[in-house]
């Protein structure tokens, strides 16, 4: 009896214990619900990175943001397979500046991105752009 049962013991644990083979259709799902940092193939704003800083500075309006000296925040967002800007969030201690960060990157959103790759497959890409600005009064 003891023997079955350590026989049964040994069973289960091998099923516990191995890993599990995704299939082609499940590992496609969790590419195009994953949403990416750092990979080769990043998404790209038309014109480059440069283009992208120059919309974003002239469409950024500094004297909707109060407060004085030195303030950080970060806008992050998420470009999906199609190019379209999604997930838009911003982090920092100034709301104000919060709010024109977000309301930059909506007013810039219409503009179609070159999503991310893998395998020449395009995924979702979260975007992390951080900016600090001098506000004197």
């Amino acid at each position: 009896m003891k023997k079955l049962l350590v026989f049964a013991v040994l069973m289960t644990s091998v099923n516990i214990f191995s890993q599990e083979v995704a299939s082609a259709n499940q590992e496609k799902t969790d590419i195009n619900n994953t949403i990416y940092e750092d990979i080769p193939d990043k998404a790209e704003f038309p014109g480059g990175i440069n283009a992208f800083r120059n919309n974003f500075s002239q469409t950024f309006k500094a004297g909707k943001v109060n407060g004085r000296g030195q303030i950080k925040s970060e806008v992050r967002f998420v470009v999906d397979q199609q190019g379209m800007i999604t997930d838009i969030t911003t982090i920092g201690e100034n709301k104000s500046m919060n709010k024109e960060m977000e309301r930059t990157i909506k007013a810039m959103s219409k503009t179609k991105w070159i999503p991310a790759k893998i395998d020449g497959q395009p995924v979702k890409f979260r975007f992390k752009l951080p900016i600090t600005i001098n506000l004197e009064n």
